[in-house]
């Protein structure tokens, strides 16, 4: 479908933003008419609707604006130009008029307060100075009456509830690790004191007793506040599930290698919960669900999961469905499946959901059984040998649906662009796609990041024709759309899941890097430092993801075979796809280092404990391994490949240290295959950089869950001065626990 920018009317010259808006600088006065109220539950999007669906609010974090849209014969026409509000607004609310909307301010740590008005050019205004709330807020939504706010501050655990009456805050929550999804019910009268609201902890937390590796090693939360004394009530915890309904070919845990047989049944645990919503007496949570324990393969690594809650008994209702199966048993053999399911809206006069697929461009459809909580995903109408996956943008990420249940918008974070899907035709279509803000400008550094962002976020991709006038190639990032590179890096960050791969239990690193050098810094990549250029991980698409790949022979399509980690044959100068007339890993590697964000630290660096805490990094040497502005000593310091003799079992072994991190006798401490893991010529340090951010386990096998247990181990906490150890008082060791939790892109490093 083209896309096209929608006609815009020639609105009215406005130097009065609203009748009665002036009144909100001052706070906001309700009007004498009946408040108008939403109808149903609330839940977090990046994109909003006022209760009758007239006026559509959508954000776009890279352009740090707010666009607002009114709803003409069932599309939105954008009213104007974007609004600039503050640093990457990943959440917005409107109030049940439309008359203001709310937006969460991620870098900025502030929430806006806008005047809307879609008569007039801008179509909102700021009314009063930004609300301040926690560190990195995400997600935000209103009471359906509209009088209170609640904000998730992802990186300071914590709610704020701010009152629309006078906008300002009126508490802070504490609740679980890294909150971002909210939904709060709907008890149908004008108060705002007997609903609750269900808060997601975006990663999964690990469970007592079990081994980082294993299919059930971790467990999902969610957070449960009462309107009515703003305070945490419960924690629902999601368990994993036994039988993901696909088979590996062998056990790695078990010691048993990969065979011809796929009878081992696989589980898996519910991960980056970003998005909930509430229908009934359940609430639903999609999630990309992780398998980590070997072999590796496509359709055993990461899952499609829709976890169930019982708000009844306030427990998982244990009616988890794997959204792949209905991929994998359709009788069509064209098959995409529903990767990276970040989002779910439901109808408000019936029981059927749509939930997004954003690694695969997609929404699917489901009937949901309001008595269970049972969910199965439909077949499309029009060609039953298929399930019904509805087009959208690149990247979708939000979705909300109209008040008459007659169209879906979907806000598609890589396209800057809204899908308009019409619900009243069997099959569901997209019928229109609508700009909300500007993309780069071709051939410039922005657009090849953001050709690399797209190629991150898909399990897909499109690629330029070899021949210019040929068809573009679709597909390569992963075997039917299983996988993304995004469904390990968030965000470019990391899923905190320990993976069992080819040389042993490997956590998931973020890949944040230090834009800001000149050249940007590059780290030698992996635990085991068995990769020197991004390229290198041509093999994972291929292997992993099972799909065929982007380096390819010249002329054709057909993969180059000669790649390989460390290779003599540098990836990085082979034949690349292109997109858009970009080199494919080219975009991708400007991408990981231009267009990563390291999370912001809520630790103040000026704390008394975290300033002890730094002196006493300094004294213990710590910076000998975790030194410079990416906060370790790895460093790519020659050109690809490395000159010969300088890679002992495919690892470049003068970047590992060995600090007594490695336990061959522990049961994790194993290969894919079923053979003993790598780590006997130690490990590449890990960087520091917002440490914090990840700290559900710590060290390359999950070993640690938490850093004080990582200061235990007197070999790595002394590797820095010679086996002297500075750090034999615990509360020192305290002090620096802190100071190393303070670390951001804003600390000074060491040399």
């Amino acid at each position: 479908m083209r896309e096209v920018a929608m006609p815009r009317p020639t609105w009215r010259a406005a130097t009065v933003i609203g009748a009665g808006l002036l009144a909100a600088f001052g706070g906001y006065q309700r009007p004498s008419a009946a408040v108008a109220r939403f109808t149903g539950p609330t839940s977090s999007q990046p994109l909003a609707l006022s209760a009758d669906g007239s006026v559509l609010a959508v954000a776009n974090p890279d352009n740090d604006s707010v666009s607002l849209f009114k709803i003409v014969n069932g599309l939105p026409v954008r009213v104007g130009r974007p609004v600039t509000v503050g640093n990457e607004p990943n959440g917005v609310v409107l109030m049940p008029d439309g008359a203001r909307a709310y937006v969460a301010n991620t870098i900025d740590g502030t929430v806006s307060v806008l005047a809307v008005d879609t008569t007039a050019d801008p179509a909102a205004l700021l009314i009063k100075p930004n609300i301040r709330v926690g560190t990195e807020p995400y997600g935000l939504a209103l009471t359906p009456n509209g009088t209170k706010l609640y904000v998730t501050n992802s990186r300071s655990n914590t709610v704020t509830v701010i009152s629309t009456r006078t906008n300002t805050t009126i508490k802070t929550i504490r609740v679980g690790a890294e909150p971002r999804g909210i939904a709060i019910t709907n008890d149908g009268d004008d108060s705002d004191t007997d609903e609750t609201v269900y808060v997601t902890q975006f990663l999964a937390l690990p469970i007592a007793g079990k081994v980082d590796g294993a299919d059930d090693a971790r467990a999902g939360h969610v957070t449960v506040i009462s309107t009515s004394t703003d305070t945490a009530t419960a924690d629902v915890t999601l368990d994993p599930i036994a039988d993901t309904g696909f088979k590996a070919n062998g056990d790695a845990l078990l010691r048993i290698p990969a065979g011809p047989q796929f009878s081992f049944p696989t589980g898996a645990y519910p991960n980056q919960l970003n998005n909930i919503g509430i229908l009934g007496n359940f609430a639903f949570v999609p999630n990309t669900g992780a398998s980590p324990n070997g072999p590796v393969r496509f359709d055993v690594n990461t899952q499609s999961l829709l976890h169930v809650i019982n708000r009844a008994i306030g427990v998982d209702a244990h009616q988890t469905l794997n959204m792949h199966e209905a991929v994998r048993d359709q009788t069509n053999p064209a098959k995409r499946f529903n990767t990276v399911p970040w989002a779910i809206a439901f109808k408000h006069h019936a029981p059927e959901a749509f939930v997004i697929s954003a690694a695969s461009n997609h929404v699917i459809k489901l009937d949901v059984d309001a008595g269970t909580g049972a969910a199965e995903v439909e077949l499309d109408t029009s060609d039953p040998t298929r399930v019904l996956q509805i087009p959208t943008g690149r990247n979708p990420r939000g979705i909300v649906i109209t008040p008459d249940d007659t169209r879906a918008f979907v806000m598609n974070y890589v396209g800057r662009n809204v899908s308009v899907i019409d619900l009243t035709t069997s099959p569901e279509r997209r019928i229109a796609t609508v700009v909300s803000a500007a993309l780069p400008v071709a051939g410039t550094l922005n657009d090849k990041i953001h050709v690399g962002r797209e190629l991150y976020n898909t399990s897909v991709g499109t690629f330029d024709p070899i021949v210019p006038g040929g068809p573009k190639i679709v597909g390569r990032m992963s075997n039917n759309g299983w996988g993304s590179c995004s469904s390990c890096h968030p965000n470019g960050l990391s899923d905190n899941v320990v993976w069992i791969f080819a040389p042993g239990p490997r956590r998931t690193i973020p890949q944040h890097a230090d834009f800001a050098a000149v050249p940007p810094l590059q780290r030698v990549l992996n635990w085991s430092a068995e990769r020197d250029e991004e390229e290198d991980f041509e093999l994972n698409i291929r292997a992993v993801s099972g799909g065929a790949g982007l380096i390819v022979l010249p002329g054709t399509s057909t993969p180059d075979l000669a790649v390989g980690n460390l290779s003599p044959l540098a990836s990085g100068d082979r034949n690349q796809l292109k997109v858009r007339g970009v080199n494919a890993w080219d975009a991708i590697e400007a991408f990981v280092q231009f267009g990563i964000r390291a999370p912001i630290s809520p630790v103040s660096g000026t704390d008394p404990d975290v300033v002890a805490g730094r002196a006493l990094f300094a004294s213990a040497n710590c910076q000998s391994c975790h030194g410079g502005p990416l906060w370790t000593s790895s460093r790519l310091n020659f050109t690809p490949p490395p000159a010969p003799g300088t890679a002992v079992n495919g690892q470049l072994v003068q970047q590992l240290r060995q600090v007594g991190t490695f336990d061959p006798a522990a049961l994790n401490e194993v290969r894919q295959s079923g053979a003993p893991a790598l780590g006997a010529d130690g490990f590449q340090p890990g960087s520091l950089l917002s440490l914090f951010a990840f700290g559900r386990s710590f060290l390359h096998n999950g070993a640690e869950a938490s850093l004080g247990g990582v200061l235990q181990n007197v070999i790595h906490r002394s590797a820095g001065t010679g086996g002297v150890d500075t750090l034999t008082n615990a509360a020192d060791r305290e002090k620096l626990v802190k100071f190393l939790l303070s670390i951001d892109k804003g600390t000074p490093a060491f040399p």
